[in-house]
């Protein structure tokens, strides 16, 4: 046989014996690939599925980066010249803010938030750090002050143990700070600041985080709801290095820069969700 008929007949036998597929027509195809062009520029689902919507007239900030989420009123604002990992301020009380500092992962191994010994233990230790660290004043005829308003210990998501220590410190300052003798300074004190000092502390990656919230004395009691919420909202927990990484590289990959600079005028690296929306914020 001439070989174009043997050629021709081969052609033949394969096209009978191939799956007859259905043909698209242009408008489907197009449709189709619609479909798929859509999905591929959706976000990872389990990075929302993870989300429970906050409290009305409060916004959730969760880092995926460092590992811990919480609450706090939607009202307040995020003060980007602190230092800490994340810090926000009452603009209506000045004296009212919270911040989560987070110890270093090269000078800190901690396997639980019970190595810093009982909850007692800790806070008298805090309150030695705050009043001969932290809150200490190099300027004369100043005194500070301060006690132990509680410590406990509870069990958070998963088993975590979290420590809850209230603090109270007061600051007094001489009206005559530069007369001639010391118990001349110590005569005449005035008040010059009352605060309560809420903190929160856990371990997860080995890291210890602390929550601090911080009131002036004479307005606690009425910002004691929103404090607890903020504070009772306040979970850590293991780093996914492999899913983050997914996530970070798929949403950057799409472009969405306007997002990121609207959530990192709230605390870097962080997801933003509210009440009202659901939709989560990647830098």
């Amino acid at each position: 046989m001439p070989a174009s008929k043997r050629e021709e007949g081969i052609q033949a036998d394969a096209s009978s014996s191939a799956p007859q597929l259905p043909l698209v027509d242009r408008r489907s195809a197009l449709a189709f690939m619609g479909v798929a062009m859509t999905s591929s520029w959706t976000l990872p689902q389990p990075a929302q599925a993870a989300f429970t919507p906050p409290p009305q007239g409060f916004r959730a900030i969760v880092d995926k980066l460092d590992g811990y989420t919480f609450v706090y009123p939607e009202r307040w604002l995020a003060v980007t010249s602190s230092g800490n990992d994340c810090f926000l301020r009452n603009p209506l009380n000045i004296d009212e803010n919270v911040f989560v500092d987070i110890s270093s992962p090269s000078s800190s191994r901690f396997n639980s938030v019970t190595d810093l010994g009982t909850p007692e233990q800790t806070a008298e230790r805090i309150l030695e750090q705050y009043l001969n660290k932290e809150f200490m004043s190099t300027r004369i005829g100043i005194k500070r002050e301060g006690s132990v308003l509680g410590a406990s210990q509870r069990e958070g998501p998963g088993g975590r143990v979290y420590y809850d220590v209230a603090i109270r410190i007061t600051s007094y300052a001489s009206r005559n700070p530069y007369v001639a003798t010391q118990s001349e300074v110590m005569r005449d004190y005035g008040l010059e600041w009352d605060r309560i000092l809420l903190t929160t502390l856990s371990v997860a990656n080995k890291r210890l985080y602390e929550l601090r919230l911080q009131t002036a004395k004479d307005t606690y009691d009425t910002s004691k709801a929103n404090l607890d919420a903020i504070r009772n909202s306040f979970v850590v927990n293991e780093v996914e290095v492999e899913g983050l990484a997914q996530l970070t590289s798929h949403t950057l990959s799409r472009g969405c820069q306007p997002l990121q600079q609207a959530a990192a005028m709230t605390c870097g690296r962080l997801y933003l969700v509210s009440a009202s929306s659901c939709a989560a914020i990647v830098i």
